[in-house]
């Protein structure tokens, strides 16, 4: 008799065990569900949209800022083309689908987004995209760079990854500043971009790196790069070849206007060769790709290039 009761005690614990194991996991699986329907509203540059307070499947049709996504710990699936060829990426792409120019929408239906960021000026048809997801329309130039990526962290309730990466971004622009300016002391410098014989040369906030180099290092920009690059415009100045050597700082940072672009009119010219940034060799290429991005990630790697190159 003992051993029967036993035995039926022993099977309806198993059961009252089984049933409180259930309970655990519907109660998982109701709130995992919540989380997922939970949104909150973003005011956005076309309107007012309700957006996943936790996105699972990002579209980031705006190229220049994926690394802000990531940097940020959001799954990101698909991504322009650019994203794929920068060197300050590599290994961070694994997973994300290549969606080309960024402007097709067809590409993006098969990822099934719950959230796709998209540029006001890219072409692509914004309303076309809101029937596949919740789509934001971000203004380039709205915002910093920096500015940009505590918007993201805000949205996406990330804030915490935002903090700690400033915190860190901090540290090593201010260990860099010291070393940089030891090195280059008053001396000027300018970042340039060829398309042809047409020079496009930029201040701080139109990323190649010119946050980095006269804001977070404190270092100076020539006179006319000063007033037309950074005090006035867009954040940047188009000059003709003959007007290069009032631009040009005594060490320059060029790269062609996109990879593989031909800037030998520029660099075979007897204006340039005469430079004296040329002439001392304080000429850095730089990546047309890497140094167009502004994000968390590039700007790590534009400043230890930077850096590196200004104190050989």
């Amino acid at each position: 008799m003992f051993h029967t009761y036993k035995k039926i005690g022993a099977a309806l614990i198993a059961v009252l065990l089984i049933a409180a194991l259930a309970a655990c996991g519907n109660s998982s699986d109701t709130k995992g569900s919540s989380e997922k329907e939970e949104t909150v509203t973003y005011k956005a540059e076309n309107g007012n949209i309700k957006i996943p307070k936790h996105p699972k499947r990002v579209v980031v049709m705006a190229d220049g800022y994926y690394g802000d996504f990531k940097q940020l710990g959001i799954n990101v699936v698909g991504a322009p083309q650019n994203v794929f060829k920068n060197p300050y990426y590599k290994g961070k792409t694994k997973g994300v689908t290549n969606i080309g120019d960024g402007t097709s929408v067809e590409k993006i239906i098969d990822l099934k987004p719950d959230l796709i960021v998209v540029w006001t000026t890219q072409g692509a048809d914004i309303e076309k995209l809101e029937k596949i997801a919740p789509t934001i329309a971000i203004k380039y130039d709205k915002l910093s760079n920096i500015e940009q990526f505590k918007e993201f962290a805000k949205m996406t309730g990330t804030e915490d990854k935002a903090d700690k990466w400033l915190a860190e971004w901090d540290k090593k622009t201010a260990a860099a500043k010291t070393k940089v300016q030891k090195a280059v002391g008053s001396k000027t410098i300018s970042i340039m971009q060829t398309n042809g014989k047409d020079i496009y040369v930029f201040g701080k906030d139109f990323g190649r790196g010119g946050s980095i180099i006269y804001d977070k290092l404190g270092l100076k920009a020539t006179k006319l790069t000063q007033e037309k690059a950074i005090n006035q415009g867009a954040g940047y100045a188009s000059i003709s070849l003959e007007k290069l050597p009032d631009f040009a700082g005594d060490y320059i940072f060029m790269g062609p206007w996109q990879a593989g672009g031909d800037d030998k009119g520029v660099l075979d010219s007897s204006i340039w060769k005469n430079l004296d940034a040329v002439k001392q060799n304080h000429v850095y290429r730089i990546d047309p790709i890497g140094f167009y991005f502004s994000d968390p990630i590039s700007l790590e790697g534009q400043l230890d290039y930077i850096t590196k190159s200004l104190t050989k």
